[in-house]
């Protein structure tokens, strides 16, 4: 019967005007299974009229409307007889023919398969996060679903490597490790963890449900993410600047940085130099911070006369600096923090207080201050909508005065009242 299957898809592959018929009735089998119900086409065109009358041996014209079972009843009257429409659809549109409900349990058993092989040999975390995806929950849900619907093999493929990689952090002496030593030892491929490749992706879904954390919406976010749970993505290019801080390791003062702080010179520090410190304070109890590269290169031309620590943030603070404010906060260091009055500055302000509020003030952040360096620089759209993430903090007050106020202003006006203040003795 195979053959007069072929021989029928073909007759009508060449008679165009059955197309949307069979498009019709193949969308019948695919909702219940059996040829059911109307089929109407109220557009029909004239080869379609035609070839509906040379099947069901009557004239038809718009709107071209038949039963779908009388479809194969007049297909047995023809030198097609005993061909099945079902095994004639398939052949036509080259596909197996199911019905959504064989669909979606055919999706749902390449999901739980994906899930099953994965789940063998696990450790506590990943195994606890695995059961949450079989229950339809869980960071990565959506995304695991997707792929293992497209691909199961490969999805498969990332998730193991997501799994081993946290299952062998776990297993580790608790010592910071590079992602692409982790990855290699995981999956040997160094790669294979790449924020950017499908295991990558599961990856940090799988940090950010250990620690409790929404999915990183951004680089610096992801970048932070990694850092808590001690792996060290960009150890190099993370970068923050200082000068005059005490850098301490397990025998005391850091002997190079003590040069640098000695000689009141700036000294740039990656995460990596950070994550081998045990400890940073200040000499005075207190540390000063700026937004700006240009800011605090113009005030270090006074750094042999500083009287407190200064340190560079360089716009949205990166790991290094957010690494280097904690081991400040710990020591109990009091921080002072001046940046930028448009939104993207006054955010960061609002962000690094939340995050030390107890440690943290704004420095030269009030409304005063934005009076004396205002600019003429109307603020954009987006700029006036990050103001609203002042809300609640001690920046809300200058938040209101930049957007009643319209035009940002710029650190570089009030460099000498950050000066005046650095070079004062308390």
């Amino acid at each position: 019967m195979t053959g007069a299957v072929r021989a029928c898809a073909n007759y009508f592959r060449v008679h165009p005007g059955y197309h949307r018929l069979l498009t019709a009735l193949m969308e019948k089998y695919r909702r219940s299974g059996r040829p059911a119900g109307w089929v109407t086409l109220s557009d029909a065109s004239t080869a379609e009229c035609e070839a509906a009358r040379a099947l069901f041996g009557r004239p038809f014209e718009p709107p071209l409307r038949f039963r779908a079972d009388q479809f194969e009843e007049a297909l047995q009257q023809t030198r097609f007889r005993g061909v099945s429409l079902k095994a004639v659809l398939e052949d036509y549109f080259g596909t197996e023919l199911k019905t959504r409900r064989e669909v979606r349990a055919g999706l749902e058993d390449r999901f739980a398969a994906v899930l099953d092989r994965a789940m063998e040999g696990r450790g506590e975390t990943t195994a606890r996060w695995l059961e949450d995806l079989r229950a339809g929950r869980g960071s990565g849900y959506t995304l695991l679903r997707r792929e293992a619907t497209r691909d199961p093999g490969q999805t498969g493929t990332g998730l193991m490597g997501a799994c081993a990689a946290l299952d062998r952090l776990e297993r580790g002496d608790g010592r910071p490790v590079r992602l692409a030593v982790l990855s290699a030892g995981a999956t040997s491929d160094p790669h294979a963890l790449d924020s950017g490749t499908l295991g990558g992706k599961l990856f940090l879904h799988l940090l950010a449900y250990r620690s409790g954390l929404d999915y990183p919406a951004s680089a610096e976010k992801r970048d932070a993410l990694y850092y808590q749970n001690g792996i060290l993505c960009d150890s190099i290019s993370s970068l923050v600047t200082q000068v005059g801080l005490i850098l301490e390791t397990e025998g005391g003062e850091h002997p190079g940085y003590a040069l640098f702080r000695q000689r009141r010179e700036p000294v740039t520090l990656s995460l990596a130099s950070l994550s081998a410190l045990t400890g940073v304070r200040s000499p005075c109890g207190r540390a000063f911070l700026v937004e700006n590269e240009m800011v605090f290169a113009q005030l270090c031309d006074r750094a042999d006369h500083f009287c407190a620590p200064l340190l560079c943030t360089s716009g949205q603070p990166s790991v290094a600096a957010l690494r280097l404010l904690d081991l400040l906060t710990a020591s109990g260091t009091a921080l002072f923090y001046s940046g930028d009055f448009d939104g993207k500055g006054l955010s960061i302000a609002a962000q690094l207080w939340r995050r030390c509020p107890d440690r943290l003030m704004p420095w030269h952040m009030g409304p005063e201050d934005y009076e004396k360096c205002r600019s003429e620089v109307a603020l954009s759209a987006a700029s006036r909508a990050l103001l609203q993430n002042c809300a609640g903090t001690p920046l809300e007050p200058a938040a209101r005065a930049v957007e009643a106020g319209g035009t940002a202003g710029y650190q570089e006006l009030l460099l000498p009242w950050l000066e005046e203040e650095l070079l004062k003795k308390p």
